[in-house]
């Protein structure tokens, strides 16, 4: 809609608040026709360009234009999918997961939609759930790796880290370099008592170029139960303030026999 048009009907809806004031004279048929323009105006969907470059927002300003793009056509399967990613993006999972779930409905093999469930199910503490969805998608996509990574989770959440190692073993054969994986195998071989492997395929994770805190965070985390407090002091300290860094020490210290050890003790570390 150009500048003119949006003076045109700004001075228009101007023009009919004074008439319906006076409530003499009823609006003209030019100025009934500004106002439906402006009403199909919100209600058409964005153009594909506006898509696109919402992208280059931060979160919470991609979240409310798919918001509004989603309400105007809940049935429109890229705005939904998009939404809902947004929504994982502020923190918002279980509607990330309500959307992502509502729209299956409609595209029940949608890849994205399926792995957007998953992990939304999976952060809301529903790994079980999660392991359903996250199968299915692989059973559409079985060399899907983002599939295959996000089920490797879902298993350990489980407590079925055989399987978990198997399915992080698949993404490695894959892309040997991947560092989430590495790191997420590495985690799930210390859970079964394995953490001279963790450790070696950590410290390969870390080295990745994609590696960010949560692999260095995993490395400081499996030399911690293996007593290795100095060298995980160190690591840990690159990303957590010193004080934060001891106190997860202090609770790995606590926690050093297999017993202690299940998926969420090991994640319970904070960052």
């Amino acid at each position: 809609m150009s500048g003119l048009t949006h003076t045109r009907i700004l001075a228009s809806l101007l023009l009919a608040g004074a008439v319906a004031a006076c409530a003499t004279t009823k609006p003209t048929e030019e100025e009934l026709a500004y106002e439906a323009e402006v009403k199909q105006t919100e209600l058409m969907r964005a153009t594909d360009s506006q898509r696109e470059e919402i992208k280059l927002q931060d979160p919470m300003t991609q979240a409310t234009f798919w918001s509004l793009e989603y309400e105007k056509s809940p049935g429109d399967v890229v705005a939904a999918t998009e939404f809902a990613k947004a929504l994982r993006g502020i923190g918002s999972e279980q509607r990330a997961a309500e959307v992502a779930s509502q729209t299956l409905s409609l595209a029940p093999d949608n890849i994205e939609l399926l792995v957007i469930l998953g992990k939304s199910l999976l952060t809301s503490g529903d790994p079980g759930a999660a392991v359903d969805v996250l199968r299915r998608a692989n059973n559409l996509a079985p060399d899907d790796l983002t599939v295959l990574g996000a089920l490797g989770v879902a298993y350990d959440q489980t407590g079925r880290h055989r399987e978990a190692q198997a399915t992080y073993r698949r993404v490695l054969q894959n892309d040997p370099n991947s560092a989430s994986a590495l790191s997420n195998l590495g985690l799930s071989l210390a859970l079964t008592g394995q953490a001279e492997e963790a450790e070696t395929l950590l410290r390969r994770a870390v080295v990745q170029p994609e590696a960010g805190t949560r692999e260095r965070q995993n490395l400081a985390l499996v030399l911690s139960v293996q007593g290795k407090f100095e060298e995980a002091r160190s690591i840990g300290s690159t990303d957590l303030p010193d004080a934060l860094v001891d106190q997860n020490i202090a609770y790995f210290k606590s926690m050093l026999t297999p017993k202690a050890r299940s998926y969420t003790a090991l994640r319970g570390t904070q960052d």
